[in-house]
């Protein structure tokens, strides 16, 4: 792929990021962590969650177009870097197979919350439950992967865009403290969407 078709990708795929992501903040009331849905949904048969229910069900269907967007991001990058001679083609293909997981691991997470929405017996919830737990960390810890690749390829690069290689690391450290505290997680959103707001930006002026 050459660097302008490669551009065309980050313009489209950020600005997917983008919409979806505002849509997204305005539905969803809380971010879906698994340890904390019924602090998001409510409990079942309690007065709150058949309103929330209804914004997170929107807010899940806008994310199964969401998970197609984001991981494109990181291809679009790693065939930026290869444009460039800063990747090989063998890690070309790793950031492919992590951009899968993350959209295979998002759509499954969509998957069981959908599910847990429709549930109305908390005792039926748990095997979802450990699913949910189990996809939602291949969804992160496959972004994580390709933040903590990209960072180091992408500080190589000449300009201002190699500073968002901080913002990638930083994520990806905040996603290997989360093996001991969960809520890093939530911590990671804001320094990942500088750094892909920053290469958004890289791929209308180079």
């Amino acid at each position: 792929m050459s660097e302008r078709q490669t551009l065309w990708v980050l313009r489209l795929a950020g600005s997917a990021v983008l919409v979806l992501f505002l849509i997204s903040t305005a539905l969803a009331p809380n971010a879906p962590v698994p340890e904390h849905v019924f602090g998001i949904l409510g409990r079942p048969g309690s007065a709150e969650r058949g309103m929330v229910a209804v914004r997170m069900r929107l807010a899940t269907w806008v994310d199964c177009v969401f998970l197609l967007a984001y991981p494109l991001i990181y291809v679009g990058i790693a065939f930026l870097l290869a444009a460039h001679g800063r990747l090989r083609r063998r890690m070309v293909t790793v950031m492919i197979v992590l951009a899968v997981a993350m959209a295979v691991g998002d759509a499954l997470e969509n998957r069981e919350l959908l599910g847990l929405m429709r549930e109305v017996d908390p005792f039926r919830m748990g095997p979802a439950l450990r699913r949910l737990r189990i996809f939602t960390l291949v969804k992160w810890y496959a972004l994580y992967a390709a933040s903590a690749l990209v960072t180091v390829h992408v500080w190589r690069e000449g300009g201002w865009w190699r500073w968002s290689a901080v913002f990638f690391g930083l994520a990806a450290l905040l996603g290997l403290a989360a093996i001991f505290y969960l809520p890093a997680i939530e911590w990671s959103v804001a320094p990942l969407g500088i750094a892909w707001t920053m290469t958004y930006v890289r791929a209308f002026r180079p």
